[in-house]
C-alpha cells in the first residue's frame, strides 16, 4: 500500500505534464500512487498519462467528463489509499527530495499539515522559503508560520487522509478560482498543528492554456469576481478568528519573507 497519494487533476497540460510526472518518477522516496484524473482534456493529455501508467503501476489514470478541478480533486480524495496526500498541479513539479523531506517533517512531528516553500516563473507571486522546522499550533501561529492569508495554494501542503476525511474536507465545485483558498484555510482551523518544511520547494508553473487561464471573456470575467470572493473569505476568516492584526500586517510579513 502507497504511503503517499498524489493527486494529480489533468486538463490541457500537455505541455508541462512529462516534467511533472518525471519529478515524481526521480523522488528519492519511492512508495508513492499518483492519482491523475483527466477532466476531460481535449488535448494529448489523456494519452501521456496512459503511457506512464502503462510502463509505472504506481501511476492510476481516471478518465472522465469534464467537470472542474475542484471536482477532480474531489474525486482523486476517494480513490487515494495512501495515508498522506498531496495535491500536485500538472503543469508544476516538485524537488527530487520533496516527499521524503515533507514526510520526515509530519512523522516527526505528527502534524496534521506539513507545508513546503515554493518557487516560481511568475514575477508578481513571492516565492516562500523555509530554513527551520516550525510546529504552529493555535490559528495566528499556524496562519503566520504556513502564510495562508496571502498564499494559500494546496499544493504546498501534505495532509494526513484520516484528518482530511475526518473532518469531511471538499473542494467547492461552484469555483472554478480560489478554492484552494477555502480548503486550505479550512483545513488550516480544524488541524492541530502545521508544521513547516525546509530544504525543498514546489515549483509552480504560470501555465496559459490552463482552464483557469481561458481567454473567454464570460469566463475571465467569472474567475476575476471569483478572487475578489477569495480575497474577501479570507478576510472574513482573518475575523472570524481574531487575528485581523495579522490580515493587516500580511503585506508587511510577506516583505520579510
Amino acid at each position: 500500500m502507497p504511503v503517499v497519494s498524489v493527486v494529480i487533476p489533468v486538463y490541457k497540460a500537455e505541455k508541462y505534464l512529462r516534467r511533472c510526472l518525471d519529478s515524481l518518477i526521480a523522488q528519492s522516496y519511492k512508495n508513492w500512487q499518483a492519482i491523475c484524473i483527466d477532466d476531460g482534456s481535449p488535448d494529448s493529455s489523456p494519452a501521456i498519462l496512459d503511457e506512464y501508467a502503462a510502463r509505472d503501476e504506481r501511476f492510476v489514470v481516471v478518465h472522465k467528463q469534464n467537470a472542474g478541478v475542484s471536482a477532480a480533486r474531489n474525486d482523486g480524495i476517494k480513490n487515494a489509499t495512501g495515508k498522506y496526500i498531496h495535491f500536485l498541479d500538472a503543469d508544476g513539479w516538485v524537488d527530487a527530495d520533496f516527499y521524503q523531506s515533507m514526510l520526515r517533517v509530519a512523522r516527526n512531528t505528527k502534524a496534521d499539515m506539513a507545508v513546503a516553500g515554493f518557487v516560481t516563473d511568475n514575477k508578481y507571486t513571492k516565492p516562500i522559503k523555509y530554513k527551520n522546522t516550525v510546529v504552529a499550533k493555535g490559528i495566528y501561529n499556524k496562519l503566520r508560520a504556513s502564510f495562508a492569508l496571502t498564499d494559500s495554494y494546496v499544493w504546498r501542503y501534505l495532509f494526513e487522509a484520516d484528518f482530511i476525511r475526518k473532518n469531511n474536507l471538499q473542494f467547492d465545485t461552484n469555483l472554478i478560482a480560489q478554492e484552494d483558498t477555502l480548503f486550505v484555510l479550512d483545513a488550516i482551523a480544524r488541524a492541530d498543528s502545521v508544521a513547516t518544511v525546509p530544504g525543498v520547494s514546489y515549483h509552480y508553473m504560470f501555465n496559459e492554456n490552463s482552464a483557469l487561464n481561458s481567454r473567454d471573456a464570460a469566463h475571465h470575467a467569472r474567475v476575476k469576481q471569483q478572487y475578489k470572493i477569495g480575497k474577501q473569505y479570507r478576510r472574513d476568516f482573518a475575523k472570524k478568528h481574531g487575528v485581523m492584526r495579522l490580515w493587516r500586517m500580511r503585506k508587511i510579513i510577506n516583505l520579510f519573507r
